[in-house]
């Protein structure tokens, strides 16, 4: 019997032969593959799925085999087959604050580009994440235990306020929940949203192998950096505070869809919610940003005009609590600029899922769209392939993440 690891070698090997001369974009290799479950991947290629293209498009039937076809030609899409009704109920609308918290410059301090780094190296050596297969499972248990590892580093104060749940999905990847929250809190208390995916794809074919460096390993190690500084730092905040780790989000938004599915079923009140997908790329020769994403169809405008509001604080305000970032590896000290995805208006990643429901989204992205990494979704998608994939480029975000979870939950 062949061993897992020789089988797939070969599989690689024969994927490779079979489609590497052929264009991307080309449909055709997709003819080649066949409804199986082979080397740990649960994949019927012939299985209808109701596919969304945009927020506001009619919804299509295809086959799993269409869905693969129109990921690789780069068109994005919610798969709704669970959730044909989320949205269905009207939420509250926010305003927000100036941002004002100096508990921030207490926390980021102990930010570091050392965690993220180790726990990329690990999160990229899966031969894939993606979502249906058995290493895109290991890789969301691997994670479920390295959250409960640095759970361990809370207070004794934190630690009652903390739970860690994997959530499991028809799919094998599971997704994963932090809730920081205070012993009074209510359900009708307002939640601030941390969220990344955790699934990799490669677009040629979702056989090969998909690191995932960039997408979106980049966004993972960077929230869950932001997570183990605020509990080194002691934070407990005042409002309920989540990070979301979102399975079988190259499958349409999947694990994002089917909890905010379920937390409007439980009439859950969501203050805030941002999504950090690609976080580490700088490419050379250009300007280093943090880029704000201002597609309307994605995102809220109220709390996407706070999110600048946080940036240009964290940049500008040297003269008040963010004089001391210098202590920290890399700075804050770079310009944001607005940008939008170009093309069709399709849902870009997990904050559309929560904009379909209602809720108020933002996104930010690790430069200008133009910009970003070009190697994602393949087998060069990993942190070694370019010097422009950069630690201290991913910190700045780290370092958002870390302010908008406290402006938005310190009331």
């Amino acid at each position: 019997m062949l061993s897992r690891a020789f089988g797939a070698l070969i599989l690689a090997a024969f994927a490779a032969a079979q489609f590497d001369q052929i264009p991307l974009a080309n449909p055709s290799h997709f003819t080649l593959w066949t409804s199986t479950i082979a080397l740990g991947f649960d994949l019927n290629l012939d299985a209808l799925r109701l596919v969304q293209f945009s927020l506001d498009a009619e919804p299509e039937w295809l086959t799993e085999r269409e869905k693969l076809q129109a990921k690789a030609m780069g068109r994005d899409f919610m798969d709704i087959t669970d959730t044909p009704f989320l949205g269905s109920s009207k939420k509250p609308s926010f305003s927000y604050p100036a941002p004002n918290s100096t508990i921030v410059r207490d926390v980021l301090p102990h930010l570091s580009t050392a965690e993220p780094r180790a726990n990329l190296e690990h999160f990229t050596s899966y031969y894939t994440r993606y979502y249906n297969s058995d290493p895109g499972k290991a890789s969301s248990e691997w994670l479920y235990a390295k959250i409960l590892a640095y759970t361990e580093l809370a207070s004794e104060e934190q630690k009652p306020l903390i739970s860690v749940e994997s959530l499991k999905h028809p799919w094998k990847q599971n997704s994963i929940i932090i809730r920081i929250a205070p012993l009074a809190a209510l359900q009708s208390d307002p939640i601030t949203i941390v969220g990344a995916h955790i699934d990799s794809i490669n677009h040629a074919n979702p056989f090969l192998r998909a690191p995932g460096a960039g997408d979106d390993g980049s966004g993972t190690v960077t929230i869950l950096e932001a997570y183990r500084g605020l509990l080194v730092a002691g934070y407990i905040p005042v409002s309920p505070l989540e990070f979301h780790f979102y399975a079988g989000e190259e499958g349409g938004l999947l694990g994002s869809q089917a909890i905010a599915s379920s937390y409007e079923n439980a009439e859950k009140v969501v203050r805030g919610m941002i999504q950090f997908d690609m976080t580490a790329f700088h490419k050379a020769g250009t300007r280093e940003e943090i880029a704000v994403i201002t597609n309307e169809n994605q995102i809220d405008d109220a709390l996407t005009e706070f999110l600048v509001l946080v940036i240009r604080t964290i940049r500008y305000d040297k003269k008040k609590w963010f004089h001391d970032l210098s202590m920290t590896s890399g700075t804050v000290d770079i310009p944001l600029v607005r940008d939008v995805y170009p093309g069709p208006p399709g849902p870009s990643s997990d904050h559309a899922s929560w904009k379909k429901a209602g809720y108020p989204t933002s996104h930010t992205l690790e430069g200008q769209f133009k910009n970003s990494n070009s190697h994602i979704h393949g087998v060069e998608d990993r942190i070694d392939i370019t010097p422009e994939f950069s630690f201290d480029h991913a910190l700045h975000f780290s370092k958002l993440a870390v302010a908008f979870a406290i402006e938005l939950s310190s009331y």
